[in-house]
């Protein structure tokens, strides 16, 4: 298979060229960037640079499209990839609303190919060792996650409506897979608390989502661009718990550690590194080669009602 990435962003040169170098699936690696010019030193398994998108899906023999585009543009730019006739991997949050998601995902199915959002932190091993900790010790009662980041340059386009800018977009993915993750589904409830807003350009700085999940178990989290860092993950179930950091956004190298507790004794869990970003691309070449595309299209439809459910209950003003 060959990759198209548009966007050459800082995430895209950190962890999803040395990911998809990786990818044994993989063999070319092709990058369109209107902001950047050409790597002078290159890149892993190269294919053509390209300084325009329209011409990279036009003349591109990719197979694999992945965006790492500011939010706003991200529908656009799936749809027409979509119509080339390529699978989709775009960056969190797929699209902007949930109406645009389902359009996309309409186009993905008459066109039969992948579309998926890369909400990646879920696939690290950890998690299958989090769900099998449930089942010997659950059910799972509550669910308690922190992502909190200091305030980002002004520059960036996180802080600009216009770009699709806000933490709901930003990190309201995060809490949204989470949910489905843990609590099997669309959680039956949601309420909401807003942050405050940036003072200059006025985009939301944070939200607090509390829910019912679908089995039951409770979920609480505060998301933030405007403290002190914080990355953390506590399940808890009947008969034990677990205390995980960096959760959300372990590097490649990087072993996570769980404080687990069981009938009140405490022991430490140390986990392999893992590269969440080369088991998410790894298992989505296996999905396309499959054609089985469906639970991605599902599970990007999920999260996307989720994030809506939350944005109504933290009211028009939040939004």
């Amino acid at each position: 298979m060959r990759l198209l990435i548009l966007g050459l962003s800082s995430i895209v040169q950190r962890r999803v060229i040395p990911a998809a170098a990786r990818i044994e699936a993989i063999g070319e690696i092709s990058i369109a960037s209107r902001s950047r010019r050409q790597p002078d030193e290159g890149w892993p398994k190269r294919g053509r640079f390209f300084a325009d998108y329209d011409a990279a899906l036009r003349e591109s023999d990719a197979d694999i499209v992945y965006l790492s585009l500011p939010n706003a543009m991200h529908e656009a730019w799936a749809l027409a990839a979509l119509a080339s006739g390529r699978h989709v991997l775009v960056d969190k949050p797929a699209m902007i609303t949930r109406e645009a998601c389902e359009r996309a995902v309409a186009e993905a199915r008459r066109g039969g190919r992948l579309l998926a959002e890369a909400t990646v932190f879920g696939y690290h091993p950890h998690f299958d060792a989090l769900k099998a900790f449930i089942g010997e010790n659950g059910p799972l009662t509550h669910v308690d996650a922190q992502f909190i980041i200091p305030p980002l340059p002004i520059a960036n386009f996180r802080n600009h409506r216009e770009l699709g800018g806000g933490c709901l977009l930003d990190m309201g993915p995060y809490a949204a897979a989470l949910m489905r993750m843990l609590g099997g589904g669309l959680p039956s409830q949601v309420t909401a608390l807003g942050g405050t807003f940036h003072p200059e350009t006025g985009v939301d700085m944070g939200f607090s989502p509390q829910a019912r999940l679908l089995n039951g178990a409770v979920f609480s989290g505060h998301f933030s661009f405007e403290g002190e860092y914080q990355n953390r993950l506590l399940i808890v179930a009947r008969s034990g718990s677990v205390m995980v950091e960096r959760v959300f956004s372990p590097p490649a190298d990087y072993r996570i550690e769980w404080r687990q507790r069981v009938r009140n004794v405490e022991t430490v869990v140390t986990f392999e590194a893992a590269d969440i970003f080369e088991r998410f691309l790894d298992a989505a070449t296996q999905a396309i080669a499959s054609g089985d595309h469906e639970p991605w299209h599902r599970d990007l439809l999920v999260d996307a009602e989720c994030r809506a459910r939350i944005a109504q209950a933290l009211g028009p003003d939040q939004q």
